[in-house]
């Protein structure tokens, strides 16, 4: 009953931080909709940015478990960041992705720490995970780079930048699964040039 409880609490927070934004959200309020007592909630989560962190977490850990189960899995170092990078590009559009970083970047002055420790405990796992494929890659002559970091960066720029922009601002033109992949595609490709690839990938 406690994890069930723990798994609701999160997908109620999450809905509601979506929903109405960081401001308007209140345990209180979460505690109604979920119907336990506001002490209930209290014994979880000391404080609305206690929630609010492990919302973010949460979200942080879908990310990293996919990244790291397709590096182990693969066999191919460059399949797998494309297989990463699309991923990547699908999980920050959804919904409740999208809004717990808006959140991050227009309530930060409240809540400072998290934009700390969301790039600790997610973009640096992230970013590693893509280093050691993009390292591998380079390893076995498929690619040029030496600063793998560096590289990594540039990929998630490519294949994010423009697409939650638009969406953030509410143009909504990749929402579209296939729009999606074809601009995904053709970043993929402007990559692959950038970085000398010696095969199709």
């Amino acid at each position: 009953m406690s994890a069930q409880l723990d798994r609701q609490v999160l997908e109620v927070a999450t809905a509601l931080f979506v929903e109405q934004g960081y401001a308007a959200t209140s345990l209180e309020k979460i505690a109604r909709v979920i119907g336990c007592s506001k002490a209930t909630l209290y014994r979880r989560y000391s404080s609305k940015e206690d929630l609010f962190k492990a919302v973010v977490a949460e979200r942080g850990r879908m990310l990293l478990d996919e990244a790291g189960a397709v590096e182990a899995s693969s066999t191919d170092p460059l399949v797998a960041t494309k297989e990463i990078a699309l991923f990547f590009l699908d999980f920050m559009l959804r919904p409740e992705t999208r809004e717990a970083y808006r959140i991050v970047i227009g309530d930060g002055h409240r809540i400072p720490f998290i934009a700390d420790e969301m790039m600790e405990t997610i973009v640096e796992p992230f970013v590693a995970t893509l280093c050691r494929l993009l390292k591998a890659a380079a390893d076995a002559g498929r690619i040029k780079s030496a600063n793998h970091e560096e590289t990594t960066r540039v990929l998630m720029s490519l294949v994010i930048g423009w697409p939650l922009q638009n969406t953030m601002l509410g143009q909504n033109q990749v929402q579209d699964a296939r729009a999606r992949q074809q601009f995904f595609d053709r970043a993929w490709g402007i990559f692959l040039g950038g970085i000398g690839c010696t095969d199709n990938a």
